[in-house]
């Protein structure tokens, strides 16, 4: 397995700035592509499913790379070094969305991030790993990475989606820290994972997020017996903005909504999920505003503290008469009480979290119960938004999660 070194990993953001300025200075010439390791930034070489932007320190040298925006192409070049051609890299402003809606597409902020652990050699020795397997052909982006337990047979599926306030992350964040650990966690208990990567809002706004999740879960359902997992036994997990997309999976199902991407060869089959594993996320953007603004977080050291909580990357100013109509279908509420089968609801929240508040997790897990449905509302004292205790409660719930699947027939 080839694991690839610094990917922008997506565990502590939701809200975050719509638009940055990405500066990379340049100065004397770089060495040329002579001597990298493959599967490693070199000079020159590209950086296709990386967001411009996107730093890596390199193994073989300790030099940062940045990629960068050459001549049309992405490719990764030396932080400070000279540009071979005068053109210049892209300042990182905003471009007409590719869906048609007139509307701008944000721009990814520059984010320097530090591992604290990497999946290792002697984890991955246990795991049969398929890495990059295409689940739809309309993006570059519409890829996932899966991971089975060696020596189960047919085993249940967790289904991981990212988080990183649908402008950043990519589905190699399960390969670091935190999500590494609990994946870890997953394996041990004989549970497969699937970690799912989806266009980000730099790429097309809300849906379209949202449809390659959707789209995603089919996939790997009319596929289980080509990778050798149970298709009747998924659950879906996210963290932050990939814990709203995990919601929305689990709540919408099989139900008819703006998620359901009509181009989608599997259309026809099943979306449906028995239980998801929700990480500090929310159900409805407006909610989400609402309790920022009655119940102001004074946590400093939160990433999110005193962000703004009228925007969002999938729709820019939520408050905007323009934008209420995208806004309003995002609300997951009317697909829950819609719904005639509830997964099993796993929830998890920081007491001190500044991105979204504990109100929007006590909000969801009085709703579900109210449907007589079962959730598990697991509020992790004075902690942030992504902080490591919160990851160290859902890993407990593991076991949990293995037995609900020994009851489903």
């Amino acid at each position: 397995m080839n694991v690839r070194n610094l990917h922008k990993v997506a565990t502590t953001f939701t809200l975050l700035i719509l638009t940055s300025q990405i500066f990379i200075p340049m100065a004397s010439g770089a060495n040329p592509d002579d001597g990298y390791p493959q599967g490693q930034p070199a000079p020159g070489r590209t950086c296709p499913n990386s967001d411009e932007g996107t730093k890596n320190i390199s193994e073989f040298n300790g030099k940062t790379f940045i990629c960068t925006m050459i001549n049309g192409t992405k490719k990764w070049w030396i932080e400070g070094e000279a540009l071979p051609t005068p053109s210049a890299p892209s300042s990182g402003g905003q471009t007409s969305n590719t869906q048609g809606s007139g509307a701008n597409l944000p721009t990814a902020p520059t984010i320097e991030f530090t591992h604290t652990y990497i999946l290792p050699a002697s984890s991955l020795a246990k795991m049969n790993v398929f890495e990059d397997v295409v689940y739809s052909k309309e993006s570059a982006s519409q890829r996932l990475d899966i991971y089975l337990p060696k020596g189960v047979k047919n085993p249940p599926l967790l289904i991981y989606i990212h988080g990183g306030g649908f402008i950043f992350g990519d589905e190699n964040a399960m390969k670091f820290d935190d999500p590494a650990k609990l994946l870890e966690v997953f394996i041990k208990n004989g549970i497969a994972v699937a970690s799912v990567n989806y266009r980000l809002a730099t790429e097309a706004l809300f849906p379209t997020g949202g449809r390659d999740v959707k789209t995603s879960i089919r996939f790997l359902r009319a596929n289980a017996s080509k990778y050798g997992f149970d298709s009747k036994k998924f659950a879906t997990l996210g963290d932050s903005a990939g814990s709203y997309l995990a919601l929305m999976a689990a709540i919408t199902g099989n139900q008819k909504t703006v998620f359901d991407n009509p181009k989608d060869p599997n259309l026809k089959t099943s979306a449906s999920v028995s239980a998801v594993f929700d990480l500090f996320g929310n159900v409805n953007f407006l909610t989400m505003r609402a309790n920022n603004l009655k119940y102001p977080c004074q946590v400093a050291v939160d990433p999110n503290f005193a962000m703004d909580p009228n925007v969002n990357p999938w729709f820019g100013d939520i408050t905007l008469p323009a934008n209420r109509p995208a806004v309003d279908s995002a609300n997951l509420y009317p697909y829950l009480k819609a719904s005639k089968s509830l997964p099993v609801f796993y929830i998890f929240h920081g007491t001190a979290d500044c991105s979204v508040s504990k109100y929007d997790s006590i909000e969801l897990d009085k709703e579900v119960k109210a449907l007589k449905g079962k959730s598990f509302l697991n509020l992790v004292p004075d902690e942030i938004h992504g902080g490591p205790k919160i990851w160290i409660e859902v890993a407990k719930f593991v076991p949990v999660l293995k037995k609900l699947f020994g009851t489903i027939k």
